[in-house]
């Protein structure tokens, strides 16, 4: 079986998002470990840091859960049904997504801010 066309351009914008937010999230260490390189004992930068690791872990997860689905959704004898939950699970995981690079959006701005 093929991926239907709407849930393969849920699949894309997806990668593409998490492709995105792993970025930032390395751009965001970078930033920190300036300031950590300056003020290794900060409790703060710290709590950044592993804020920033929990995010790419978690890009890493989705990215791993979409692999999966597409794979699933190619085995021979797929329910159409089952499918379209695919596809559901897909969209629910796109929503999340903006959600975690605001948070990285706001600690950036925050090391950024840093003297």
């Amino acid at each position: 079986m093929s991926i239907p066309s709407d849930i393969r351009s849920l699949v894309d914008e997806l990668y593409q998002v998490l492709h995105d937010t792993e970025s930032q999230a390395t751009q965001g260490l970078f930033a920190l470990r300036t300031g950590m390189s300056r003020f290794p004992e900060n409790e703060i930068l710290m709590q950044y840091f592993s804020c920033i690791s929990n995010f790419q872990f978690c890009v890493a997860g989705t990215r791993l859960q979409a692999e999966n689905i597409v794979h699933n959704i190619l085995l021979a004898g797929v329910p159409e049904e089952d499918v379209q939950k695919a596809g559901d699970y897909l969209a629910t995981l796109l929503r999340m997504a903006p959600e975690s690079r605001i948070m990285i959006d706001k600690v950036i701005e925050r090391l950024e801010a840093l003297p």
